[in-house]
């Protein structure tokens, strides 16, 4: 079931780009970014709010509203356990995520709104020493908006993440992080 999705995402992927090729106006932007995690649903029990940072590489074409994203991010969530009104231990909780996104972006000049959603490959370690990370598939859906300056490309972004594990190691977590950054 993995691998029949994993080769069906990357054929979508490969059409999008030959086709984008196919017109001659094939572009692409370079992004940085970085903003606040805000854990929900059961980790917000066990984990703060943190912060997240991103890597971005989108490829598009100026002639088609839809284009790929891939992008490399990286979350650490706050944990803090209390006991008796003081702080008995700290322990965060580091989520790295490659991820493969498709992006709608609707009409506009300098500014423009996008939905985005993809899926890929999350690493999760608590940082505890002797603690082992997990690889898990997950999946993201959000909403964002650019603002062109020149050349340069601000962007504010919200992002849903759910990431699959099994129940003994924890089950699924979310989190949406809040991202501000550039695209070059």
């Amino acid at each position: 079931m993995n691998r029949l999705l994993c080769v069906a995402l990357i054929s979508l992927i490969l059409s999008i780009m030959v086709s984008t090729a196919s017109y001659g106006q094939k572009s692409y932007a370079l992004g940085i970014g970085g903003g606040a995690a805000i854990p929900v649903g059961k980790l917000s029990d066990v984990q703060k709010t943190g912060y997240n940072a991103m890597a971005v590489l989108a490829v598009g074409s100026a002639d088609l509203p839809i284009g790929v994203r891939f992008d490399g991010i990286y979350n650490n969530l706050r944990r803090t356990n209390s006991v008796s009104g003081s702080t008995a231990t700290t322990s965060d909780l580091r989520v790295i995520a490659a991820l493969v996104n498709l992006v709608y972006a609707f009409p506009g000049t300098s500014a423009k709104t996008y939905l985005l959603a993809g899926g890929g490959l999350y690493n999760s370690k608590p940082d505890v020493s002797g603690a082992k990370s997990q690889n898990n598939v997950g999946f993201n859906a959000g909403l964002g908006a650019t603002f062109g300056f020149g050349p340069v490309a601000a962007f504010i972004e919200s992002r849903y993440h759910s990431i699959s594990r099994s129940a003994a190691k924890g089950g699924v977590f979310q989190f949406v992080p809040i991202t501000v950054g550039f695209m070059f």
